[in-house]
């Protein structure tokens, strides 16, 4: 099973939001805990920024929160997680500032071409779907992984396993799409629709499924990763979907801080910043080299 990106999460210690998640463990200390994130503005990238941008000296980011170690608040109700790390450390090399503003996954992308925001994150993966409305910079591989809780015997080898299962997943998310798009084929098996139930966040999404309302809880491996190491025990994952792909941040189609964004993380990556931040949170094996821009046809 291609989870690459599980091995090293089990070294997190943290918290899960939502009422019963928080019941699996205290606050992520040893994330919140890792090495300063403090860049140096770059005159090289500052001078790509666009006029607007070097006025206001600030990027505007919409983030879908709930789905630790994505994008979450932590127990001083900060927002935190990798991507959000990257992005302060990104803005930080360009010399402006991250205004940070909490919604849901579904509105991301109308949040974009609306021009609301200027980037956006929530364990979003780079689809060609979304390339043709929106930009997307690559800058993890992850897929996406199904959870139940310990003693449940399901295994999910393909999409016709998931007939006649409830689900648990987030409103707006390629898993949902995906469940839609299968139900012709359960009804052509002579089985039970996928029974499927949406939650803004994907802390709410885990909670039901620990409170038994669904079987099994389905979104990114970064998230399922990290609240399967959280759980001591209390879950398991029990099987994947799709190959190994791009997560990224999205920007508006033909943004002007597409090529400064790229080139800001780039520095990162190639000054060592961005592996101290992946590390921090276990996600090493997720880590690439390069930050592509709208990368479903790049080498990984």
């Amino acid at each position: 099973m291609r989870t690459t990106v599980i091995r090293r999460a089990c070294r997190l210690a943290g918290m899960l939001t939502g009422a019963a998640l928080l019941a699996l463990g205290g606050v992520a200390a040893q994330a919140q805990g890792g090495p300063s994130l403090t860049e140096t503005a770059q005159p090289a990238l500052v001078k790509l920024l666009p006029p607007n941008v070097a006025a206001s000296k600030t990027l505007i980011l919409g983030v879908a929160l709930g789905s630790p170690p994505d994008d979450f608040r932590d127990a001083q109700g900060n927002v935190a997680g990798w991507e959000i790390d990257l992005l302060r450390a990104a803005t930080q090399a360009l010399g402006i500032n991250l205004d940070v503003r909490a919604t849901t996954f579904d509105a991301l992308i109308p949040g974009l071409q609306a021009h609301r925001f200027d980037v956006a994150t929530g364990q979003m993966g780079v689809t060609e779907v979304r390339e043709k409305v929106i930009d997307q910079l690559g800058w993890l591989l992850g897929n996406e992984l199904f959870a139940a809780l310990a003693e449940n015997p399901i295994k999910v080898n393909t999409l016709d396993d998931l007939c006649g299962v409830t689900v648990a997943t987030t409103r707006g998310s390629r898993e949902a799409e995906f469940a839609r798009l299968h139900q012709p084929e359960c009804e052509k098996l002579g089985k039970k629709p996928i029974d499927t139930l949406v939650f803004n966040d994907g802390a709410s999404a885990a909670d039901a499924m620990l409170s038994k309302r669904a079987d099994l809880f389905w979104v990114g491996s970064t998230a399922v990763s990290y609240f399967v190491a959280q759980s001591k025990g209390k879950t398991k994952v029990v099987g994947h979907y799709t190959d190994l792909a791009y997560i990224g941040v999205g920007m508006p189609k033909g943004s002007d801080m597409a090529k400064p964004l790229q080139a800001a993380v780039q520095h990162l990556m190639d000054d060592g910043t961005y592996m101290k931040i992946i590390k921090k949170w276990g996600l090493e094996d997720g880590a690439v080299k390069t930050a592509p821009l709208n990368p479903t046809g790049a080498p990984r």
